[in-house]
């Protein structure tokens, strides 16, 4: 499965946003609870606008490609990454009868009809879904889309991810998990912070490639999704199993001579100790790269957003790993193309 086409955006220290200057400081806890001091939230479908548009500092207009890969001959699928949150909030009301003028929207209420507004948008594609795997969404639309191709089901996927990261209710559930930055902390303290972003990928079959004539970024050797048991479903056990399971599934011996650096999880709490410790028991002195400190965690569309970027920061076979609430895991062996070999 060869990556063809990549666009992102997200927030940085330095990032406007419809001319708003964003803070990765944005999760702050006054005393450690309830009170949270709201960041900058933007519906996450105005991310994905902004990449369809090639505005507020996305590198191309996307809806043009993706317009002309869905007309191209063959099957097209697209699945929606959104993380977790409701891209209305939580706390969103709307009118339901006399008797009972509010009614609370439920979670996720809003994605799957977002999905079908963008399939339109994009002239219609022969399958679209949505994909709500906590933070490893994009990597489990990914793998999602490698067995449909696999399978010859369809000869292509869109892949868009993102998320409400910066959401109020985002902050105040990690506040009071004690994870986040606390405006005592200094500025480079390491720990975990929420940014917002999206990404859009396009995979491909090599038969696709034939069809669309695109030029193959990179190549999906595989991808994995496991679960692992354990008692917190927002943290990882202490002994990585999860971590291990993913790695394990799909790094054969022969490849780890191939692997050139890994592309961390990393969400600055304690649990990346425990990747750390996986990811050095499985592959010795492995360089590792990160995002999170640069660009925080943006949630849903964090795989997608920090293999894009680690794509362009360093040549050859990484392993992208991801972790998420719920105990789930990822890992995914992606190789940097400077020349494509025809299959």
């Amino acid at each position: 499965m060869y990556i063809t086409h990549l666009n992102s955006i997200y927030s940085n220290e330095t990032t406007l946003i419809d001319y708003v200057p964003y803070p990765q400081r944005v999760h702050q806890v006054s005393d450690g609870g309830i009170r949270v001091a709201q960041g900058i939230k933007i519906l996450p479908s105005e991310f994905v606008e902004y990449l369809l548009a090639g505005s507020q500092g996305a590198t191309t207009r996307s809806l043009d490609i993706l317009r002309g890969i869905v007309a191209a001959r063959g099957k097209t699928g697209l699945i929606l990454a959104t993380g977790g949150s409701v891209w209305t909030g939580y706390g969103t009301t709307i009118p339901l009868t006399n008797k009972y003028p509010k009614h609370r929207m439920l979670p996720l209420g809003m994605t799957q009809i977002y999905a079908g507004q963008l399939a339109n948008k994009l002239g219609g594609v022969d399958y679209v879904s949505t994909d709500t795997t906590s933070c490893i969404s994009a990597h489990s639309a990914l793998h999602h889309a490698k067995l449909l191709i696999d399978s010859s089901r369809l000869d292509r996927v869109i892949v868009v991810s993102s998320d409400n990261g910066a959401s109020e209710e985002y902050m105040h559930f990690f506040g009071e998990q004690g994870l986040c930055l606390l405006e005592s902390d200094g500025v480079d303290a390491n720990k975990f912070r929420l940014g917002q972003g999206a990404n859009i990928t396009v995979v491909e079959s090599p038969t696709s490639l034939k069809q669309t004539k695109n030029t193959p970024l990179a190549k999906v050797h595989d991808i994995n999704i496991v679960s692992e048991t354990h008692s917190n479903p927002l943290g990882i056990a202490p002994t990585g199993i999860g971590y291990r399971k993913a790695i394990t599934s799909i790094l054969t011996p022969a490849m780890v001579s191939s692997i050139n650096f890994v592309k961390t999880h990393s969400t600055y709490s304690d649990d990346n100790q425990v990747e750390c410790e996986v990811v050095k028991e499985l592959l010795g002195n492995m360089p590792t790269v990160n995002y999170k400190k640069k660009i925080g965690h943006t949630m849903g569309p964090s795989a997608a957003i920090e293999m894009h970027l680690a794509m362009g920061d360093r040549k050859g076979t990484f392993l992208s790993l991801g972790a998420g609430m719920g105990n789930v895991f990822a890992a995914a062996i992606v190789e940097t193309l400077d020349a494509f070999t025809e299959e």
